[in-house]
């Protein structure tokens, strides 16, 4: 009997050995690492299961080594900072989110076979270059260089106010191309609760029901970029086809992707998977919102 009584309480031992265990790995893989956050802001495109989104937060780009004249931010690898983990998303190469100082500037440099773009957001940007254009915009408008062969230009803020301003590059669809510049001057209404085209490219512009065309800059790219300045609330639907990619920049204000909240300089990648489109519901935060997408062919 006493036997018996001890092979019991051993079994009873064990059984409990193999409970705590059991418990131990299921909490073990309930615990959170630091990477394991961001799949969860993934989770609407996880439930559609015809996407994915990928939110890029502004306290994760790089910063530029402190200068008098300029303060940029880094989306992707560029200049003295190296980073394999973000060298391009599709055929996107380059995003800074630029402060220029009064009177300050990039002076004339050489490029080529790169799609050069600015977005002006805060002040004026004077463009001047090696085929003889010259002119300063202000905020909303755009300015365009295909590089080609090969140009040189400059960059500078000629004004008593400081210039901010996204400079972005495009890998072309090949190399080679004649040099070109063109510009693009739009006021607040153009963008208003709407998707506004300020770039095309290869292949026509998607028919989303808020998109509208702008003037006629044409990337040599597969590629559209779209701005917007929404009033808090504003909701804007897009449906990026099984074959395409988007990446979006929160200039200013909150933005909600799907389920994904963006504010201020927030970026976010959004891909449709392989088999159909990813429906993506753009809603501006109470403070309203001023973004950019470019959309494109997926990589």
């Amino acid at each position: 009997m006493r036997k018996s009584r001890t092979t019991y309480v051993c079994i009873l031992v064990i059984v409990c050995i193999l409970s705590v265990f059991q418990n131990m790995n299921i909490l073990s893989r309930l615990v959170a690492t630091p990477t394991g956050f961001e799949p969860k802001v993934l989770s609407t495109a996880s439930r559609a299961s015809k996407g994915s989104l990928r939110r890029v937060p502004a306290d994760s780009l790089h910063v530029s080594k402190p200068t008098w004249w300029l303060e940029s931010r880094f989306h992707f690898s560029f200049a003295d900072w190296w980073d394999p983990a973000k060298l391009n998303f599709g055929a996107l190469r380059v995003v800074n989110d630029d402060l220029v100082q009064p009177k300050a500037g990039f002076g004339t440099h050489p490029h080529r076979d790169a799609e050069i773009f600015s977005y002006i957001i805060d002040g004026h940007l004077s463009h001047k270059d090696s085929m003889g254009n010259s002119e300063a915009l202000p905020r909303g408008c755009v300015q365009y260089l295909s590089a080609g062969t090969g140009i040189a230009h400059s960059e500078m803020n000629e004004k008593d106010e400081r210039t901010r301003f996204l400079q972005i590059w495009m890998t072309p669809d090949r190399r080679g191309h004649k040099p070109q510049y063109g510009s693009s001057k739009y006021s607040k209404a153009d963008r208003h609760n709407k998707l506004l085209q300020i770039l095309g490219g290869t292949q026509p512009m998607p028919a989303w029901e808020t998109a509208t065309s702008g003037a006629g800059i044409t990337l040599h790219q597969d590629a559209n970029v779209f701005v917007s300045e929404a009033d808090a609330g504003v909701s804007q639907d897009i449906s990026l086809g099984h074959d395409r990619q988007a990446y979006l920049i929160c200039i200013e204000g909150g933005l909600a992707v799907n389920e994904v909240d963006l504010s201020m300089r927030d970026a976010i990648e959004i891909v449709a998977n392989d088999s159909s489109a990813f429906e993506v519901k753009l809603t501006a935060g109470s403070q309203g919102s001023h973004f950019l997408m470019i959309e494109m062919q997926k990589a």
